[in-house]
């Protein structure tokens, strides 16, 4: 069982879940400079003679898109008899299954990713180290966005995992012999 992004997914998750205002920022990033260098060179009478330094520039901006994202390519985790192999750029990890508590909790809780410290993030992928609400670190690995986490400890570190489809994986660990963890999610029932 695994779970492993392809570059295109990577690319995907660029704009998903969809950012109005990083969306506005990209397209005027990428359209703007090529749109302004165009115009200051026919302002100059020297557009005909410098296609060449638009064409570089365009490359270069593309370059900026793609480029960064291809080493995001295979992150993911992957389970197989006993052993859980995590993959969040930076940080790669091999997990012994019964040597592991894991939780499913709510995306919204205090184990929920706020800041991150070290790694890889877009809209819709976040990888790496970063500061929970409770103020505690982990390892993240975060994919669109999810109603559900599941939450891995072992040997006093923590791992987050989070995508669509996350249960799966949570049932998954149990029957290969993880302990459920009945954390303090922080919500009190009955307050109003």
């Amino acid at each position: 069982m695994s779970y492993q992004l392809g570059y295109s997914d990577v690319l995907k998750a660029l704009f998903s879940p969809s950012d109005p205002v990083g969306f506005l920022i990209i397209i005027g990033v990428f359209a703007g400079i090529p749109l302004l260098n165009i115009y200051l060179l026919k302002r100059a009478g020297k557009l005909r003679r410098s296609w060449r330094v638009l064409l570089v520039i365009a490359g270069i901006l593309i370059a900026v898109i793609l480029v960064p994202n291809w080493n995001m390519a295979g992150a993911g985790w992957q389970l197989t008899d006993g052993e859980f192999k995590l993959r969040a750029w930076p940080v790669a990890a091999t997990l012994d299954v019964s040597a592991v508590r894991v939780a499913l909790v709510e995306n919204s809780g205090p184990w929920r990713p706020t800041v991150r410290t070290n790694g890889y993030g877009t809209p819709g992928l976040t990888t790496g180290w970063c500061r929970l609400a409770n103020g505690k670190k982990a390892v993240v690995f975060r994919h669109l966005r999810s109603e559900k986490m599941v939450v891995i400890e072992t040997g006093g570190r923590y791992y987050i995992i989070s995508h669509p489809g996350v249960e799966k994986l949570y049932d998954a660990l149990i029957a290969q012999g993880a302990a459920q963890w009945a954390i303090d999610t922080g919500e009190r029932k009955g307050d109003v």
